[in-house]
């Protein structure tokens, strides 16, 4: 039976985000990308919509507002987890100097489009951008656009008044593997780092040559990453375990 991992996305951000791992993926994994809780209002309300779509079981991986929103779900995800994937994100609450970020971007979307704001967010947390394909610029512009500009506010929103993680990180009774790109100005290192120390048994890798984006900037490493890692911690992996044990 083929296991399921959840890809949760980040802000203003679709199934398009992590084409590469669902290319990646698919051919060995049944994979699911929550939808219809980017215009929510609250994180809460997020990670409610999210768990009305996984299974029982399932290896769950969230990238920056998704590992928000995957921290707010832990309380009802006791025993379910096949393991726990990070990447980019925090477990503190709001820093004022992202809040400031925040608003300047909202109103460049108010006055200039999405496609403005989504260019400004992605020069900011990309160490190249413009080095990524044409292609995969595109149609990651098109996407943000799509989700509409008020999926982007309530985003913002939620995400500043996002509650502390770090009261849920003892919730964590998987294995967990953190990634944060070296160059990540979002959610800088020290956030990934304060996740690992809280987390005993967890794995950390800070990648070099990404920023905010791994996934995106350097999905082929990402993708090791997490084809050993989902090997190494799947349910037979795990009751291969116990049976030698």
């Amino acid at each position: 039976m083929r296991e399921t991992v959840v890809l949760i996305p980040g802000l203003q951000s679709d199934r398009n985000s992590w084409m590469f791992q669902l290319a990646h993926l698919r051919d060995r994994y049944d994979v699911i990308v929550p939808e219809g809780h980017q215009a929510l209002g609250t994180i809460r309300d997020m990670a409610q919509k999210v768990l009305e779509q996984v299974p029982e079981r399932f290896h769950l991986v969230a990238w920056s507002m998704g590992g928000y929103v995957a921290l707010d779900m832990l309380p009802h995800l006791k025993g379910r987890l096949l393991s726990f994937v990070m990447i980019c994100t925090s477990a503190r609450p709001e820093d004022p100097a992202n809040t400031e970020r925040r608003m300047a971007n909202l109103e460049v979307a108010e006055k200039e489009g999405l496609a403005a704001a989504h260019m400004r967010t992605m020069a900011f947390s990309c160490i190249d951008y413009a080095s990524l394909d044409a292609g995969v610029r595109e149609t990651l512009r098109t996407a943000a656009v799509a989700l509409g500009k008020e999926a982007y506010r309530a985003q913002q929103f939620a995400i500043i008044e996002r509650p502390d993680g770090r009261l849920n990180l003892p919730l964590v009774d998987c294995p967990a593997l953190i990634m944060v790109g070296e160059g990540d100005r979002v959610t800088p290192p020290d956030r990934s780092e304060e996740i690992h120390a809280a987390i005993p048994g967890s794995d950390l890798r800070i990648l070099e040559g990404c920023a905010h984006c791994p996934p995106l900037e350097c999905p082929d490493k990402v993708n090791e990453l997490l084809s050993d890692w989902l090997v190494r911690h799947g349910g037979a992996a795990k009751e291969k375990s116990e049976v030698t044990a």
